[in-house]
């Protein structure tokens, strides 16, 4: 589902953000010369991320008065990205502006077609600089009750059920948005004995219970038997909660061959698209109900402790590099995976390493080292669950945006411009085996979809009208991709794929060329910090280490070696609120 949003410049998106200025660093111009020679109302589109963005802004002869946008990105990531840009530029009447971590894509397509605006007014964009840094002047409150490290969904989970519960709570972000990787689940979120699963008569004749989730999740090889009963224990009150505040979810019973146990306790909440999304976007609104102070583009980097061992806050640099030292008496690390960190993923598991990421968080693995540091144990980080199609900076392709579908009307070629397999979806090993784990998918006009146009018109995938000109934009040998094409279209003559077996989409590949670079991506890391019960952090001893929590991806032994589809949400979202209720009632 596709929301149309219209977006108008506001004041400070959270209460507390540091990414509003205190200061405005005025325009390289000469003050009082005329900037735009054509002053009035201008429209521009540029390719986002999902669609078309358009970009509306009012000019006089010296200001930029308004902009506002339209488009069909996801609101809390990049509609947010691209209204702090807006305040940014407004503020300062400059546009030599960073894009945004995690909405990397959305933000370029946006100051484009701002850009273009400019020159329809009559300006200079490569003269309107001077942009203000995005600390400056802010003042920053470095003393709380909690410090949350992250701000997807087990942050802020955890950041709001504190302050629920009487803690004061500051939540630091290392990207300009928050979310995280949660956006990027595409399924629903499992739990048992919610409200609404209460009140459905599929789940109550199927005999869903708590004691059923724990079955499905047991499953799993080396799943922690205390995080499993926690987690089913409290996952009904998740839902009721979300539910409370604005969650809209229905009961999906899951028929995935994948799992060893049928899945009766999945629920989806697809408002606002996907149940990640849509989730996403009612506990940011109520992190800003609450008040809580969020601090963006804050890097944390270490831990800090006292004589004893006990941790007293973490250290972060914000987006000019200057150290901030946070002070609390509970630091809860909700930081995510590590798909970012593309030599630590080697490192725990050398068979991916060559994977990228579908990760768009800004995931290095900071949480996990950090703790590491002083003494946090971790279990299963060689458990990474893969997606084998993926485009670096972009994301998963899923089937449907293939061209073909499951079984592309595509060639795939590694680095050498040589094809190595039998196009598929499910093909993980034979590109990992490819040198750097590189590979291209290359097609004609019969695959540009809608999906690909998109993908095309912001230049993830690029085009030539012959393979000398897309192997130049690639990075390929011409001579080399134009002898593989023939060779295919030669092969495949007869309708059979002698060389490699395919059996489907048998057709030539000719005409205008297309072309992307994927990968194997990292996906999911069931892997982390191992953790009790309550969220404590234990180390290598299996004692909690005092002041420190952590909750979500970052952690370990929930899942063991393998995730339950649905239980990534859940395992925040629920390792969240208990996480905030212990960080409460042990602060107090």
């Amino acid at each position: 589902m596709k929301r149309l949003f219209a977006a108008v410049l506001t004041a400070c998106l959270l209460a507390g953000c540091s990414s509003s200025a205190g200061t405005s660093a005025s325009s390289s111009q000469t003050a009082g010369e005329v900037k735009f020679a054509n002053p009035g109302t201008y429209s521009a589109t540029a390719a986002g991320r999902n669609g078309e963005i358009k970009v509306t802004a009012e000019f006089s002869e010296n200001e930029i008065l308004s902009i506002e946008t339209e488009s069909q990105e996801t609101e809390n990531i990049g509609v947010k990205a691209m209204n702090e840009l807006k305040e940014e530029i407004l503020s300062s009447q400059a546009v030599d502006v960073d894009a945004k971590t995690s909405a990397t894509i959305s933000s370029e397509a946006f100051l484009t077609a701002l850009k273009d605006c400019i020159v329809q007014a009559g300006g200079d964009p490569e003269k309107l600089t001077g942009a203000a840094s995005a600390s400056a002047g802010t003042e920053i409150r470095t003393e709380a009750d909690v410090i949350v490290v992250g701000g997807g969904a087990a942050g802020m989970t955890a950041a709001i059920t504190a302050k629920e519960d009487g803690a004061d709570v500051i939540l630091i972000e290392k990207s300009g948005v928050l979310g995280g990787n949660t956006v990027c689940a595409a399924n629903g979120i499992n739990a048992a004995d919610s409200k609404v699963q209460l009140n459905n008569d599929t789940y109550k004749e199927k005999g869903g219970s708590v004691e059923g989730l724990e079955k499905l999740q047991m499953n799993n090889d080396d799943a922690k038997e205390n995080l499993v009963n926690a987690f089913a224990e409290n996952s009904g009150e998740v839902i009721d909660w979300l539910s409370g505040i604005g969650a809209s979810f229905e009961v999906d019973i899951q028929e995935d061959e994948r799992n060893p146990e049928q899945n009766y306790y999945m629920l989806k909440d697809m408002t606002d698209g996907t149940t990640a999304v849509s989730l996403i976007n009612r506990v940011s609104a109520e992190l800003e109900k609450q008040g809580i102070t969020v601090y963006y583009n804050m890097d944390a980097y270490e831990l800090m402790t006292d004589e004893t061992g006990t941790v007293t806050g973490v250290k972060a640099k914000d987006a000019d590099g200057n150290d901030v030292v946070f002070s609390a008496k509970a630091v809860l690390l909700a930081t995510g995976g590590f798909g970012q960190n593309s030599e630590l993923v080697g490192k725990v598991n050398p068979a991916l390493a060559n994977a990228v990421t579908d990760e768009i968080a800004p995931t290095t693995g900071e949480g996990l080292l950090m703790a590491q540091a002083v003494g946090a144990d971790a279990v299963n980080l060689d458990s990474i669950q893969t997606f084998p199609a993926v485009i670096p900076g972009y994301g998963m392709i899923l089937p449907f945006n293939l061209p073909g579908g499951f079984v592309p009307d595509a060639l795939y070629v590694n680095n050498q411009a040589q094809r190595f397999t039998a196009e598929g979806f499910e093909i993980p090993d034979a590109i990992l085996a490819q040198d750097k784990g590189e590979v291209f998918c290359i097609f004609d006009d019969s695959g540009m979809n809608d999906g690909m146009k998109t993908l095309l018109n912001n230049g993830i995938v690029v085009s030539g009208e012959n393979a000398s000109e897309l192997a130049e934009k690639l990075g390929l040998d011409g001579a080399a991709l134009q002898a593989s094409i023939d060779a295919f279209n030669e092969d495949i003559a007869d309708g059979t794929d002698d060389a490699f077996g395919r059996a489907e989409n048998l057709n030539p590949i000719e005409g205008t060329l297309y072309g992307y670079r994927f990968g194997v991506g990292a996906h999911y890391f069931m892997g982390g910090l191992l953790i009790d019960e309550k969220t404590h952090v234990l180390n290598t001893e299996g004692k909690p280490i005092s002041g420190l929590y952590a909750a979500g991806e970052v952690t370990g032994g929930f899942h063991g070696t393998f995730r339950v589809d649905g239980s990534g949400l859940g395992d925040s979202f629920t390792f969240g609120r208990i996480a905030g209720h212990t960080l409460a009632e042990e602060t107090k």
